[in-house]
């Protein structure tokens, strides 16, 4: 996965990337009991240990962000995007 960087247009390119790393990197960060509650559960449902629970939410969250900044360029310049829904929606 590419970086993000909000830096107006260049948003979607950075995500766009595909930056090769030399491996895994080491994050530590504080997030509330709920995140923590969300992705352990992730972990258990899908079998998989705590840091790919993590990068699997990560990377649903970074494609959503990279659709709606597209969706909403799309809109500033007048371009219309088909709308898909999915059984989940009806």
């Amino acid at each position: 996965m590419g970086l993000l960087v909000f830096v107006g247009q260049e948003l979607r390119m950075l995500i766009a990337e595909n930056k090769t790393e030399s491996g895994p990197k080491e994050l530590r960060v504080k997030i509330g009991v709920e995140y923590h509650l969300k992705l352990h559960a992730l972990k258990l449902l899908k079998g998989k240990r705590m840091s790919e629970a993590v990068e699997e939410a990560l990377e649903f969250y970074f494609d959503k962000v990279r659709l709606e900044h597209e969706a909403a360029q799309a809109e500033a310049s007048g371009i219309q995007i088909p709308v898909l829904i999915t059984e989940d929606d009806g």
